[in-house]
């Protein structure tokens, strides 16, 4: 998979006409860098990705998604108040995208009402990572390794999902959250092996 992602690094950087040297002034990186991540001796990471994706003006995925045997054409649709619910103490999650099978993450609407952890729940954790945006409302994240944390309508975070964690709702109201599981941690590519 690495030599694949180089040559694809490659061929873009060709296409556009740019030498590595072009490359490395753009991007910040170095010859030697660019060098190892084409010849597949390196692995690539997000950060990496980004920078050569924006000189290369391409989509930062062609570089981290692992290629697919077959094009997929799939497609799940969730209307609005439509998404099977399941509630539990303090919170009611809305499920979306429900029938999409071999998919690696999971979609939630969620409305959070407990204004403590104990009628929230308490603390949970899994595998994978945790995406939450509140859509409205006040939020307050509590994890183990973390000061509790508030996030207001707008705001974002990522967390690894094994860290123990716990939602409770601020404010007048509930707080309203856009929340995604991964199923799987994201699969960069590997180093090659010595033999390789």
């Amino acid at each position: 998979m690495a030599s694949e992602l180089g040559e694809t690094i490659r061929q873009t950087r060709k296409r556009l006409k740019l030498t590595l040297r072009d490359l490395s002034e753009r991007s910040g990186l170095t010859v030697s860098q660019l060098s190892k991540l084409e010849n597949g001796k390196q692995r690539i990471s997000v950060d990496l990705a980004l920078k050569i994706a924006g000189v290369l003006q391409v989509p930062v995925t062609s570089f981290l998604a692992a290629p697919r045997p077959m094009p997929q054409a799939r497609r799940s649709i969730t209307r609005a108040g439509e998404g099977t619910r399941h509630e539990t103490q303090g919170l009611v999650f809305e499920v979306l995208c429900s029938d999409f099978r071999d998919k690696s993450s999971l979609f939630w609407n969620v409305t959070v009402t407990g204004r403590s952890l104990d009628e929230t729940g308490g603390w949970r954790s899994h595998s994978g990572e945790e995406f939450v945006q509140v859509l409205s409302g006040t939020l307050e994240l509590h994890t183990r390794h973390y000061e509790p944390l508030v996030l207001n309508t707008g705001d974002s975070l990522l967390f690894d999902g094994e860290m123990e964690h716990g939602y409770v709702c601020l404010g007048a109201g509930p707080a309203r959250l856009f929340m995604s599981n991964s199923m799987q941690r994201p699969m960069l590519y590997p180093l090659p092996d010595a033999q390789g």
